[in-house]
């Protein structure tokens, strides 16, 4: 039976803000206690996911300290031989290479990477990402990271603050948005600005790419969402949330998401939050038509303030986090909700982030419907379960009902009726 809370994988000595996964059994965490001298580290770290005798667990195999920058947000892709990650760092995208290498236990346990000791994996089952040379030694997968490049992206007279970064599809290009209300397209990896354009009058929430590449949402504490081309910066659409409340609402977070797992289909969804906290006024989740950009269906997600969110790779799932610690996953094209755990966190949820879904991840997780990730500010990371669900062949049920229509025709025959 999983854990009510879920699984405990991680607690790390730094608080928690953002999460990437960056294959079937390795994810990636960063966060901080940013400038102030609490002592709290500002840090990225890498966790290996492993089979032992009680369940899935976490070891962290790399660690890199980000001096006395915090890392707030983050995208990652990887190019078939190294992993790349953009962060947010106060005003400031700094972009790192996340590099595979392979090295002997001893070193892999008490080295240092890039300043920071790691920490000693646990022991596992022979599903370790470990290998065996041919001397017979053993030798163990870990990750080196190296900063790459450095771009100052929000330009705020309060004091720049980037919120959020997303890589394009095609990985050529990087999208910024933060506290100016300014979205910001980079070339990628030369971080040389393409274009800008004022596209909130307050503070952009969040922003996405479409699976296509070619369109840019935000949306934006002035209750607006928009809808960009990813070419030049111009309005493609406005969106207009059309559900009918009592209260005025506002956007708080956009994600696109695949139908069918074809790149040319595609939903999009938001999280829509009332612009005043009330016990009354619930938040909700939203699927909307990409070609109309008109608003399909909205479903009440509790009156607990939504503080994070994500779409599967696939396109099938939708995951929750709240400002309670509670996590929900939801069906995205009937937005049913499948899951949910109550104070899965002490604090608020401050990322939530999909597995990938593959046979490698299943001889590791097991067979789930899906995987998700939480982390919190309470310096943890939980994963989420749900087992598959049974399903049938529909020949198969076709003859069962053909057989049993055939044995009560037989039965009555027999008793003359």
């Amino acid at each position: 039976m999983a854990p009510s809370k879920g699984v405990l994988l991680a607690h790390t000595d730094f608080p928690l803000y953002t999460v990437r996964s960056l294959d079937e059994r390795h994810f990636l965490v960063a966060g901080g206690g940013g400038q102030a001298k609490t002592g709290i580290a500002n840090a990225i770290e890498i966790y290996e996911l492993t089979v032992t005798k009680d369940g899935v667990a976490g070891s962290s195999i790399a660690r890199h300290d980000t001096d006395k920058h915090a890392v707030m947000n983050s995208s990652s892709f990887y190019d078939g031989r190294n992993h790349h990650l953009a962060t947010g760092q106060d005003e400031f995208c700094r972009t790192y290479a996340i590099k595979y290498k392979v090295v002997t236990p001893n070193k892999a346990d008490t080295g240092t990477a890039d300043g920071a000791k790691k920490r000693k994996p646990e022991k596992s089952s022979a599903t370790e990402s470990s290998l065996v040379a041919d001397g017979g030694d053993k030798k163990q997968l870990t990750f080196q990271i190296e900063e790459t490049g450095c771009v100052a992206t929000d330009f705020s007279s309060d004091g720049g603050f980037q919120k959020c970064v997303r890589f394009s599809p095609d990985f050529r290009h990087l999208a910024t948005a933060g506290a100016d209300g300014f979205l910001r397209v980079w070339k990628y990896p030369e971080l040389v600005k393409i274009w800008e354009v004022e596209a909130h009058t307050n503070e952009i929430d969040d922003l996405d790419f479409s699976p296509s590449g070619t369109q840019i949402m935000t949306v934006s504490r002035d209750k607006s969402g928009c809808v960009w081309h990813s070419l030049d910066g111009k309005k493609i659409s406005d969106l207009a949330w059309t559900h009918k409340t009592t209260v005025p609402y506002r956007f708080r977070a956009c994600r696109y998401g695949l139908i069918e797992g074809k790149k040319d289909k595609f939903n999009f969804y938001t999280v829509n939050i009332p612009v005043t906290r009330s016990a009354k006024s619930p938040c909700y989740i939203s699927s909307w038509d990409s070609g109309k950009y008109t608003l399909r269906k909205a479903v009440s997600a509790g009156a607990d303030m939504v503080s994070a969110f994500a779409v599967s790779t696939d396109g099938i799932y939708l995951g929750v986090g709240y400002i309670s610690g509670s996590v929900s996953v939801y069906i995205s094209f009937s937005l049913q909700r499948l899951y949910h755990v109550n104070e899965a966190h002490s604090i608020f949820v401050t990322g939530v982030e999909f597995l990938p879904s593959s046979e490698v991840a299943k001889a590791i997780t097991g067979k789930q419907d899906f995987n998700l990730l939480s982390i919190s500010a309470d310096n943890t990371v939980r994963l989420h379960q749900c087992p598959e669900r049974t399903s049938f062949n529909p020949v198969v049920i076709i003859l069962a009902v053909a057989l049993m229509i055939f044995l009560l025709f037989y039965l009555m025959a027999e008793l003359g009726i």
